[in-house]
């Protein structure tokens, strides 16, 4: 039997816009870790993404689709790739 590859993964296409370093909007979200007024810790694409500011409020999540409006002052964002590694695994590899 030959399956597509769309139908066995469960990943969702993924996007971030930044509006003028206030308005986030984000797509594609499969899971909110943790958010407080600083920062938003979400799972995006398989990955972590942290996303940090001040005054930040979510403003709309539909977790049906995957959508994220937020606003405050964003500073910055990072990825964090999807398989954690720690460091002893990494030294006595």
């Amino acid at each position: 039997m030959n399956l597509d590859k769309s139908t066995t993964t469960n990943q969702r296409a993924y996007s971030l816009n930044l509006n003028n370093q206030t308005k986030l909007v984000l797509t594609g979200v499969d899971e909110i870790i943790s958010t407080n007024e600083h920062e938003i810790v979400a799972k995006s694409g398989g990955k972590r993404l942290l996303i940090t500011g001040s005054n930040i409020n979510i403003t709309k999540l539909v977790v049906e689709t995957g959508d994220l409006e937020a606003t405050g002052i964003f500073d910055s964002m990072k990825y964090s790739g999807g398989k954690n590694v720690g460091l002893l695994k990494r030294i006595f590899k």
